[in-house]
């Protein structure tokens, strides 16, 4: 009897263990049988899918530019703020930083490429820095039209073309994405003085004039022979105040907002340079994006910029009679003469774009 209980125990016992081997054996083929196909094809639409998983949780945008809270661009970034809050019924949060808190505009461009953060509002002049054929959007006198209303349209047209487009394309190339369509208007740039006025060019020689430290601001005021002084936009006015400058260059409303009525009295409306902003947009971000997540975004930036940019135009209507009352005398210089002596600027950026791609920027306007 012994030795049947001592047989049964043992049989019970290998049983119990050869179970448990089994159990694990079982268990873990699945697991390897996963691992393998994993290694071998991925999920279809996993890019997708990641969109949409993230799609559930809420999106801060951080968008920056330089100027003051009471410009037209500041109006139109809270716009696109109010567009983008609503249309993303709230799952999408815009924070606006004006007056450069995230930095001057090669700052924030270049947070917008690593993704440190994810909007920018820029010029066209600093966006060459990135995408070199932007620059062509800066020179002097090449946008068409006798005043802003008829150069707004021919900028409006020309954001159209294929040409511009090229723009885009080289911004990508960069970790910029840009929407052409997103037309935000800043104005003819006018020259401000003190107890000097700029009725033609040979005014400027040996003038300390403060410009954005980007080539195609910079290049114009070379060829006229002013003594070019890049500055950052938040030095300004304390630099016309003390004399470490004698001049700066910004639309009217710029100019209005800033106050530099009191550091300046005169006004020479050059109009050298036709501004526009092109929001700079972090594509790393953007790829983290859905579909629709990115056309929130795009029809936002376009319905921000018409907005702004009618703000603008009227400002800088508006705001010349205002500072002709703060004091400023306003000078109305030989712009022909200024069309000759800038003419072959566009010559010193051939290592951006080639002429053929001048030219197509001129004919698309037409």
């Amino acid at each position: 009897m012994k030795k049947v209980h001592w047989m049964i125990g043992t049989t019970l016992l290998a049983s119990s263990i050869l179970a448990g081997c089994g159990g694990s054996s079982t268990g873990s083929q699945p697991a390897n049988n996963s691992s393998n196909s994993n290694s071998t094809s991925t999920p279809p639409k996993q890019e997708e899918a990641k969109k949409e998983q993230a799609g559930t949780e809420k999106i801060v945008i951080k968008l920056g530019h330089t100027v003051a809270d009471t410009t037209s661009l500041q109006k139109g970034s809270l716009k696109f703020k109010e567009i983008v809050e609503q249309k993303s019924n709230g799952q999408m949060e815009v924070q606006v930083f004006p007056s450069s808190q995230l930095g001057n505009e090669k700052d924030m461009i270049e947070g917008n490429k690593l993704g440190t953060f994810q909007i920018s509002i820029p010029s066209a002049a600093m966006m060459s820095n990135f995408a070199p054929k932007a620059a062509v959007l800066a020179l002097p006198y090449v946008i068409k039209g006798e005043n802003e209303r008829e150069k707004f349209a021919s900028l409006k047209k020309l954001a159209q073309s294929d040409a511009y487009k090229e723009i885009a394309t080289e911004a990508e190339a960069a970790g910029l994405k840009i929407i052409p369509e997103a037309v935000w208007w800043y104005g003819d740039r006018q020259i401000t003085t003190k107890g000097k006025e700029i009725a033609t060019p040979d005014a400027l020689a040996g003038l300390k004039i403060r410009t954005p430290d980007a080539k195609a601001h910079t290049e114009p005021f070379k060829i006229m022979g002013a003594n070019v002084t890049p500055m950052a936009f938040t030095e300004v006015y304390m630099a016309l105040s003390t004399g470490t400058i004698e001049a700066q260059e910004n639309p009217i409303n710029t100019i209005y907002t800033s106050k530099f009525f009191e550091v300046q009295d005169t006004i020479n409306l050059t109009g050298h340079m036709t501004q526009n902003q092109i929001p700079s947009i972090s594509l790393k971000w953007w790829n983290t994006l859905s579909s629709e997540q990115q056309q929130i975004i795009k029809d936002a930036m376009i319905e921000a910029g018409d907005y702004q940019s009618e703000e603008q135009l009227k400002a800088n209507e508006e705001e010349l009679g205002i500072l002709e009352k703060n004091g400023m005398k306003v000078v109305k210089p030989d712009l022909n003469a200024f069309r000759e002596a800038t003419k072959d600027t566009y010559k010193s950026f051939l290592d951006k774009f080639d002429q053929d791609f001048y030219e197509k920027i001129k004919k698309a306007q037409e």
